[in-house]
């Protein structure tokens, strides 16, 4: 949540710097506020290259679930075939074949852990380049119509309509950037397996 916060803080005073760079810097006056609203949660939600990578993200998503029910599945018939041969195998020969097995199945979920951590990473990467052009579009915007600073609508409980920006920043956003590249979660997995090998 501070993290979250910080960056929205960083994300406004960024925009009235910028904002304010032709203010005359011998005046001693006070900068009247202009304040523009902005909504980063609908961005991020309706903007064409956001929907992009929440579908890569999904596709991801979909095919470790598969592999997470069919890792249960097998463990599941794994320790029945145990159960049914503790009696029939030496204590020890069991005992090597349950270490075997968990041995096998801690490597399938580090497997899936790193997998996972990956594809958070990516999608991460992919939304901060989101982001980053929302921040310039929104600048620009900010500029031109003498707003001096920018709130996310999130934070701001009540504002006049007129003080929305989101609408003309999802456009240009959309113009812009209509896709974004997210990168393959298993690819470093994958690189770390060859050097092993």
């Amino acid at each position: 949540m501070y993290k979250i916060i910080f960056t929205y803080f960083s994300f406004i005073i960024s925009l009235y710097f910028l904002s304010t760079e032709g203010t005359n810097a011998q005046s001693s006056s006070f900068t009247r506020p202009v304040i523009g609203v902005l909504s980063t949660q609908l961005i991020e939600r309706d903007s064409l290259a956001a929907k992009g990578v929440r579908l890569e993200r999904d596709k991801f998503l979909t095919k470790y679930q598969t592999e997470v029910r069919e890792l249960e599945t097998e463990m599941r018939d794994e320790d029945q075939r145990l159960a049914q041969q503790r009696n029939v195998l030496a204590p020890e020969v069991f005992q090597q074949q349950v270490e075997a097995f968990q041995q096998k199945m801690g490597s399938v979920q580090r497997d899936l852990r790193v997998k996972q951590q990956n594809l958070t990473a990516v999608y991460e990467q992919a939304l901060n380049e989101i982001r980053q052009e929302m921040m310039r579009i929104s600048s620009t915007i900010a500029q031109e119509r003498g707003i001096n600073m920018v709130l996310p609508q999130q934070l701001v409980l009540l504002s006049d309509p007129s003080m929305d920006i989101t609408r003309p920043v999802l456009e240009i956003l959309n113009e812009r950037l209509p896709s974004v590249a997210m990168k393959n979660p298993e690819v470093d997995t994958e690189n770390k397996d060859s050097d092993k090998k």
